[in-house]
């Protein structure tokens, strides 16, 4: 109960005169509970609320009331609106001089009068958990927007992490406890379903019924996206073909799969049809081709009655055939297309025939001769092909900076039909990541929308595809690597739409500042939070860990600052200072591919393998995934390691062993980190070997990063970070006051925001910091930070800061 979240719209309350209003959009999907959407309480305790119930009988209400008093309104809800990411649009209206307060669901109004309201109101604005009630439904609220005369203040909860809730104008007037911020579920990949199969398994995407249906020899597993529920059942008879590629065609109106293999490893059949409520087999055909088409692309027809394969790689060969399989002749047909010429390649991408019965074929990897032997390369083309013109139109070719990469199957087209999306990853690593991007279809202009997947690419066979769920608007990668020719594993990942552009992600790491915020306020996506009960980090801590620069100072440039990008710049390193930041062997910047998860379980085994101790698996488990039963996060666990082992197999010097249940790092010299730097410099300070004025002057550029995992807020990591930084300020504390008292103020306010970094109400740091801002800018400018210090303060500590300007800037 006491995690659950709690949303405070503003914590000091302005006051409304008249009337005011509120307008956000509102998801439920809660068939259980009775909860509190939220609380409006006034200063003298009147309070009321909106409240959801889900009523036996199967009708849903919302239900605006004078707590513990009367029911004013009832809205009865439609059932098809309690859904995820099923939004209404929700408006209320209190008018304070007509006691009366209105609501609009989806345009259609409700009112009610005799509130008793004064002219005026200062109300306290709660969401989910609040003083007076802790009941909580599943639901979600975004683009929040609170009027009253010619005030306007709008939240769009657009924020990725903490405890702060921003206007668009970057104002921080809002606290949320034990939030989770939807927007990341729409960059990070959510780690669905896992299924090791002793068998090759095929695997499709039924639209109509939001399942993922993975086929054997004797069963399909059936995946609810929806429901997260996974059954299995065995068919009414044997399947007729013996998988080896096992691909497959979807035909939802008829209900029927269909499953076929080019070349198939007996000759009784090659194609064949699953009846998707019978779960019948029935045989279709024996037709087959004169060499195999590994990651070839296939599609229906916009009928759904004729199906078609394009491409691949078989017998040293690429390929650039167009095969369509005639039923009554029982063979792969090869049309002839006018034209440009789609040159032979493998690793493309395929979107499903529209309405004009055109397809589009996005890259891959092959030549023009189409001989192997020749070598290769990979290809960033988008070609248009009109399946009733038998016509082929090339729109354009791209040459993309950095990494090259190939498409994943299946190109997921945008419902407007100018872009489309695209799960690609470097093919010719073993061990490689998947990332979405996005490309526009007029002119190929791209980016990266989404984190990775970390997956291994060893054998031909595995395969990776991407589908997309309409009803629950979400994207679906499937995963499956073979380890043999017959043992492979699936894992289903989904991602929320519209994705997140990286460079917003990455955006979203640096510190806050009001104008870097205001970029954001165009991303109408970004404003979800979810009401349920998560974990959460307390307001004090993200100052603590995340200093937002005073406004005013900006422009003060002290020659003493390090250009810490300069210094990091070496391969084999991981800096946990400020941003966490990781390289490779070859100085490559992978710190993308640690997922929030992913860089806990690092920092974890990272800093319990310094003396060679390590974590034993369930303090793992205990550590990362507290909510659950230590004897169910194995799962989990393991595919968390798997991932961290894939990432880290490009770093030197760096690698994990598993002895006696327990999981360590074994760090050789080529491996560095920032931390294990400084832990050194200060052991050698304590011997005597160093003073404190040569640890801060070489090492500065270490710890003016920022202060020590500021990016990972997590409860687990508080003692460690505390007892580090109180040994730290020790040295710096007295540093920032023998450098000011020497003259070098520049480099004793920089250094002083660095301990202020780490502790935010350090009564010494703030008194050199403002001592020193006044020598540099003047006494204006002192007095504007210590203004905005003592705000901090008192809105962090709940009291006033006791030291005066006048004593602290004698």
């Amino acid at each position: 109960m006491s995690r659950r979240t709690s949303y405070t719209v503003f914590r000091e309350a302005p006051t409304f005169h008249d009337s005011f209003e509120m307008a956000f959009d509102l998801s439920l999907w809660d068939n259980d509970h009775l909860g509190y959407v939220f609380n409006i309480t006034d200063t003298k305790n009147n309070s009321y609320s909106l409240t959801y119930i889900y009523n036996h009988n199967g009708s849903p209400t919302l239900n605006f009331n004078i707590d513990s008093k009367s029911n004013k309104i009832e809205i009865p809800l439609d059932i098809d609106l309690l859904k995820r990411r099923k939004w209404m649009k929700v408006k209320v209206i209190v008018d304070l001089l007509k006691n009366s307060v209105g609501i609009i669901i989806n345009g259609k109004s409700y009112q009610a009068k005799g509130f008793g309201f004064d002219k005026s109101i200062t109300p306290k604005i709660t969401f989910g958990l609040n003083s007076h009630y802790s009941d909580v439904p599943k639901m979600a609220i975004k683009d929040l927007t609170v009027t009253s005369g010619g005030d306007l203040y709008h939240f769009p909860l657009d924020e990725w992490k903490g405890n702060i809730v921003h206007t668009d104008e970057g104002d921080p007037l809002g606290f949320v406890d034990h939030p989770n911020w939807l927007i990341n579920g729409s960059f990070f990949w959510a780690l669905k379903f896992k299924r090791n199969f002793k068998e090759v398994a095929g695997l499709n995407f039924n639209d109509a019924t939001q399942q993922l249906l993975m086929f054997k020899s004797d069963s399909v597993v059936r995946y609810n996206l929806q429901l997260d529920a996974i059954d299995a059942k065995p068919y009414a008879n044997p399947n007729p073909i013996k998988l080896f590629l096992g691909k497959s065609f979807l035909n939802a109106d008829q209900g029927k799969l269909y499953e076929y293999e080019v070349q198939p490893r007996d000759t009784a059949s090659s194609i064949v049809s699953l009846n998707l409520n019978t779960l019948t087999w029935e045989r279709i055909g024996k037709a087959t081709t004169k060499e195999q088409r590994h990651h070839h692309n296939m599609f229906f027809d916009n009928t759904g009655s004729n199906f078609y394969i394009f491409g691949g790689y078989g017998s040293f060969s690429y390929h650039n055939d167009f095969l369509a399989y005639n039923k009554a002749a029982d063979t792969w047909e090869t049309l002839s297309f006018k034209g440009d010429t789609i040159l032979p390649r493998f690793f493309s991408g395929s979107s499903k025939a529209n309405n004009k019965n055109e397809v589009y074929i996005f890259g891959g990897y092959g030549n023009q001769s189409g001989n192997q032997i020749v070598g290769g390369r990979h290809f960033y083309d988008l070609y248009k092909v009109d399946l009733n013109n038998r016509t082929i139109k090339k729109l354009w070719e791209i040459d993309p900076s950095g990494e090259s990469f190939v498409s994943a199957n299946n190109l997921i087209v945008s419902k407007d039909g100018k872009y489309f999306y695209a799960l690609c990853y470097p093919h010719e690593k073993p061990k490689t990541a998947l990332r979405l991007y996005k490309f526009a279809i007029k002119d190929g202009a791209y980016e990266v929308v989404s984190g990775v997947i970390p997956v291994t690419s060893e054998r031909i066979e595995s395969d990776f595809n991407l589908f997309y769920d309409a009803k629950q608007d979400e994207f679906i990668c499937t995963a499956q690597e073979f380890t043999s020719p017959d043992q492979s594993s699936i894992r289903i990942y989904t991602l929320t739409a519209p994705p997140i552009k990286q460079s917003v992600y990455l955006a979203s790491l640096k510190p806050e500042n009001s104008g870097m915020r205001s970029q954001y306020k165009y991303i109408i996506f970004g404003a979800l939070l979810l009401l349920i009960g998560f974990s959460g980090i307390y307001l004090v801590r993200k100052r603590r860990h995340g200093k937002v620069p005073l406004k005013g100072e900006d422009d003060i440039l002290p020659s003493y600052r390090i250009n810490a990008k300069d210094a990091e710049k070496r391969p084999d390193s991981v800096y946990l200072f400020g941003e966490f930041t990781a390289y490779d062997k070859v100085g490559k910047d992978i710190t993308y591919l640690f997922s929030p998860k992913i860089k806990q379980l690092f920092i974890l085994l990272l800093l319990n393998s310094k003396d060679g101790q390590g974590v034993v698996s369930k303090k793992i488990s205990a550590t990362l995934w507290p909510d659950k039963e230590i004897t169910k996060t194995k799962n989990i666990r393991g595919v968390t390691i798997n991932h961290l082992r894939n990432i880290i197999a490009d770093i030197n010097g760096l690698d994990l062993t598993f002895v006696n249940d327990t999981y360590c790092f074994l760090l050789s010299n080529g491996f560095r980190c920032d931390y294990f730097t400084l832990v050194g410099e200060l052991d050698r300070l304590q011997r005597g070997e160093i003073s404190a004025e040569q640890l801060v002057e070489e090492q500065f550029g270490l710890f003016a990063r920022g202060s020590l995992l500021r990016d990972v807020p997590e409860n687990w990591l508080d003692d460690f970070k505390q007892k580090f930084e109180e040994q730290l300020l020790s040295v710096v504390i007295p540093e920032v006051k023998r450098i000011y008292e020497t003259g070098h103020y520049k480099q004793a306010l920089e250094l002083a925001r660095i301990a202020l970094n780490m502790d935010p109400f350090n009564d010494v740091a703030i008194k050199y910091k403002l001592k020193a801002v006044r020598r540099i800018k003047g006494v204006e400018q002192a007095r504007k930070t210590y203004d905005d210090f003592a705000a901090d303060y008192e809105r962090s500590l709940g009291g006033l800061y006791a030291i005066p300007f006048d004593k602290i800037c004698k």
